[in-house]
């Protein structure tokens, strides 16, 4: 019973062995990985001076299943918002913007119910100090984000420019002055500019930002356009698949494709100071614990030194760059899975991390062990108690449904990390154990009668209990 459930536990990806580009370099990127499991692929430019050196470990899981190269395209995430604000910093720089103007004046059809962002400027919203939320907090958002952390489903899909002023009108702030990181801030600021030039976003950004710059292969993905060949596929960490993130409404904020190279272009660019929108990467507000904030750059000050980063995250996809202006140096590192990268690249850099890994979430360890072995008591008090024999096989089938479900579920979410997939697997082969125990402790035929109530009940409780974990799910983001 149990080898079945082998052949199908969490297959959590570790970075293989094939390399491309500079091999050095790759060793050197394998040392700054460190535990290697969670990776599934590596794309990496390092930027020192006029040179640029590649590599790339692992493989794509792509189309054509390859390995990964300074061509390999992966979701960017939030490396999008440096990007918008050099489009913004240019558009400004020509007079197509004004980046000091309130948002109730540059959009003058727009009604806002916070006055306070009718107060905020594009500049405000760039470097995240309009006092806006990560996200919108409507019942809408919070369903994608539970099919994101559920299914991996693109959270943003379907949305476009018009779902972004919506969910502004509809906004409250904290109050403009004080950092506070919002996704739904950059997406408006790159959509109020491109409403105010009156030419689409991503155009803009094609014409002002990528061509400039020769970053051909830098894009949002339609709904309509077939994934290139030589894109990377996406992974939770833990091993399961996730959908790639289109272009949408909440693009300005990140949901662009790259490459290593294309961005290793636009990093050498900024270390010359010719990029279009350069001095967007120039620090101007407090942003906390990251230092300061341009228009969607960081500058943090560390070990002596000045550095200019942004990292991003999607769902299968995590990204990091940054560069040191007066030591001419700059990292570009791109992953397929989202086992955060911003260690490697820092290390890179010639930097010492300055605090320890963090811990794995001791919640999500537990409700993962427990969930797995949890998923047969059913069956088992079935099994024990012997209800009468109709309606000892529907509470059976039931405890089985509630099983499946609840061993699919961890499958997708569980921390295979710090748990081995060998407990899944164990679990349910005491889950098949348990179910043929109830089939062969079945009770005699008799007069038990399977009434509405007695189907009813224990449905609820099962779909209760099944409720119950999916919520925790999304509170602990396992």
């Amino acid at each position: 019973m149990l080898t079945p459930w082998v052949l199908f536990a969490p297959q959590p990806p570790t970075l293989g062995r094939a390399t491309t580009g500079d091999a050095a370099l790759a060793a050197r990127v394998r040392a700054a990985a460190g535990d290697l499991r969670g990776y599934r692929g590596l794309a990496v430019a390092v930027v020192n001076g006029d040179r640029i050196r590649f590599a790339g470990l692992g493989d794509s899981a792509g189309p054509e299943e390859t390995g990964v190269d300074e061509s390999t395209a992966f979701e960017a995430g939030s490396l999008g918002k440096p990007m918008t604000g050099m489009l913004l910093a240019e558009l400004a720089a020509r007079n197509e913007i004004q980046l000091d103007v309130p948002l109730r004046q540059l959009l003058p059809d727009m009604r806002f119910s916070d006055p306070a962002l009718g107060s905020a400027t594009l500049g405000d919203l760039a470097s995240h100090r309009a006092g806006l939320d990560l996200m919108p907090s409507d019942l809408d958002m919070f369903m994608r984000g539970a099919g994101l952390r559920i299914l991996g489903r693109d959270p943003y899909r379907g949305t476009d420019g018009e779902d972004v002023f919506a969910a502004a009108r509809n906004a409250t702030t904290s109050g403009a002055g004080s950092f506070r990181y919002s996704n739904l801030g950059m997406a408006l600021a790159g959509q109020a500019a491109a409403r105010v030039v009156g030419k689409p976003y991503e155009e803009l950004l094609r014409q002002y930002v990528l061509d400039p710059l020769e970053m051909r292969d830098t894009r949002a993905m339609h709904p309509d356009t077939p994934v290139p060949s030589n894109s990377a596929t996406g992974y939770r960490s833990t091993g399961a698949v996730m959908q790639h993130w289109l272009s949408s409404g909440y693009t300005p904020a990140g949901d662009v494709w790259s490459t290593s190279e294309d961005l290793a272009r636009l990093l050498q660019a900024e270390l010359r100071g010719t990029a279009p929108g350069a001095e967007a990467a120039v620090p101007r507000f407090d942003a906390g614990p990251a230092g300061q904030i341009g228009l969607g750059w960081y500058t943090t000050r560390t070990q002596g030194r000045d550095i200019t980063w942004h990292d991003g995250e999607t769902g299968g996809f995590t990204s990091y760059m940054g560069f040191d202006r007066a030591g001419r140096q700059g990292v570009v590192v791109l992953s397929n899975t989202n086992q955060p990268v911003d260690v490697i690249g820092r290390r890179l850099l010639g930097l010492t991390p300055e605090d320890p890994e963090p811990a794995r979430d001791l919640p999500q360890t537990v409700i993962t062990v427990l969930g797995s072995l949890g998923a047969v008591f059913p069956v088992v008090y079935v099994a024990w108690r012997r209800f009468p024999r109709n309606v000892h096989f529907a509470h059976l089938g039931f405890s089985v449904a509630f099983g499946i479900v609840l061993l699919a579920l961890l499958r997708r979410v569980g921390d295979w990390h710090s748990v081995s997939p060998a407990v899944w697997a164990s679990g349910g082969a005491i889950l098949s154990a348990g179910s043929l125990l109830a089939v062969l402790r079945r009770p005699p035929p008799g007069r038990g009668q399977l009434s509405i109530t007695r189907m009813i009940l224990p449905a609820l409780r099962y779909g209760c209990s099944l409720l119950s974990l999916l919520l925790l799910v999304i509170l602990f983001e396992l």
